[in-house]
């Protein structure tokens, strides 16, 4: 009889409710929508609403991203050292308020300003949103999952599952987007109306993490109380050598990311902005993929689903390359691309627990919101790189900054967009591998290490 209520516990522990689960990934879809549009359309925002010149644009946003040096490790020890009412993580999920509002701030830049005034502005109002504000959700994202949910069975699930909501939330915005920007973005006055239209409701759905979701005080209780020091931080970084290989996975994505010249490519050699929501309509082809997730994590380890992926990115990137305005390659191109996205974006909470386990079988307290902010930065300052060297490139390649849509680019321009829409991202992914290899090394040693870590507590575990 024992065993039959154990084994109904263990059931009963892995259940995910369906209300929670919705709940919970709110703030995702809306993070995430912030992410598609000011990624995807600041650049051009600037370039062909403001006359500011590429690389000025992106120099400005390289250098609010190595902001992020100090404002994640803030943000880290800030919520690491968080201890209140309202638990851990879960006080600073407030900061999507900010987030909206300085995304609305950031294209309301009025066109007849002086350059320097347009340039403090964008630099300001881009440091809030991501230096500031989505460095407190980066970094409280992981302590507030751990401990609102049960269980690493649990928390597999929200991320591969919730991977579909995300995508799904966010493919809304990818699709439609375009389609409103088309008809309203014309003028100073339509980009801010444009961005409103999505700002508010999406600002009301990020706060229903926040609302519905407590923090369970139990988990984890012992190391709460305890209190992380910067000095520990640093010998983390010191010691914790996986903590950089996965900072290098997702740096590196970052930096294509960053790079991506996609609005420029459907506006200048395909010939139409608005079929960008054909290839964003592309997360809906994926799905059947985020469904098999857990099975897939059962047979396979996280390294290696990000392994498989960058794999077919980075045929998906070739095919682009010869594409140029053919729909049908560039859609398959876009597909395999797409499968590189999936295991780090989505599955990056169980590689931090993986992680803080390994701190905590070094001796250390498990600092899930600290051990993020390696991964945090790099995401941040390379993604920044990459804004950076397509503003540059494009510059040195003489494209022209204009508000008319008649201008006519270079040759150099057009192959510019074409190379840094393929084989320049191509070439990145494949660092993305090697990275992938090395983590591989703790997740096949982790076993082990998780072994001997409930051993030191009695057979007692923290998740």
């Amino acid at each position: 009889m024992k065993g039959v209520n154990e084994m109904s516990k263990i059931i009963n522990d892995e259940r995910l409710p369906i209300g929670k689960f919705f709940a919970w990934k709110s703030r995702d879809v809306s993070v995430a929508s912030i992410t598609v549009i000011v990624t995807g359309y600041l650049s051009l925002f600037c370039t062909d609403t403001l006359n500011m010149k590429p690389a000025i644009v992106g120099t400005i946003l390289l250098i609010s991203k190595f902001v992020d040096v100090f404002t994640d490790f803030i943000a880290g020890y800030l919520v690491d050292n968080t201890n209140t009412k309202l638990g851990k993580g879960r006080p600073y999920e407030l900061s999507i308020v900010g987030s909206w509002l300085c995304t609305v701030l950031l294209f309301s830049c009025p066109s007849r300003w002086q350059y320097p005034a347009k340039v403090a502005w964008i630099f300001c109002m881009y440091t809030l949103v991501f230096s500031v504000f989505n460095s407190l959700l980066g970094a409280c994202h992981n302590p507030y999952m751990i401990r609102a949910f049960k269980n690493k069975a649990v928390i597999s699930k929200v991320a591969s599952f919730g991977g579909i909501v995300t995508m799904l939330g966010s493919a809304i915005v990818s699709i439609t987007f375009p389609i409103v920007m088309g008809k309203l973005a014309t003028s100073e006055a339509g980009w801010h109306a444009l961005i409103l239209i999505y700002a508010i409701p999406l600002a009301l759905i990020g706060l229903l993490r926040f609302i519905f979701i407590k923090e369970d005080s139990s988990i984890d209780a012992e190391s709460v109380q305890k209190r992380v020091d910067i000095k520990q931080i640093l010998t983390m970084f010191k010691t914790n050598k996986y903590v950089w290989a996965y900072a290098g996975i997702t740096g590196v994505y970052n930096l294509c990311v960053g790079l991506s010249v996609s609005t420029y490519y459907f506006k200048y050699i395909v010939g139409n902005i608005s079929y960008m929501s054909i290839i964003s309509a592309l997360a809906m082809v994926m799905l059947p993929v985020m469904f098999i997730f857990p099975s897939l994590m059962k047979k396979m380890k996280v390294s290696n689903l990000i392994e498989l992926g960058t794999g077919c990115a980075i045929l998906g990137y070739l095919i682009i390359f010869f594409a140029k305005k053919n729909m049908a390659l560039l859609v398959l191109g876009n597909v395999l691309t797409s499968l590189a996205t999936l295991p780090i974006a989505y599955l990056g909470v169980i590689v931090i627990m993986e992680l803080a386990t390994y701190n905590e079988w070094k001796g250390m307290p498990r600092m899930e919101g600290s051990t993020n902010i390696v991964s945090n930065f790099a995401t941040k300052a390379f993604n920044g790189i990459g804004i950076g060297l397509q503003g540059l490139l494009l510059s040195l390649c003489g494209y022209i900054s204009s508000d008319s849509t008649q201008v006519a680019q270079p040759d150099s321009a057009i192959l510019a967009i074409r190379l840094m829409y393929s084989l320049v991202p191509m070439a990145f992914y494949i660092l993305i591998i090697v990275f992938a290899l090395f983590l591989g090394r703790l997740e096949n040693r982790l076993p082990e290490i998780e072994k001997e870590v409930e051993e030191r507590k009695g057979g007692i575990t923290n998740v």
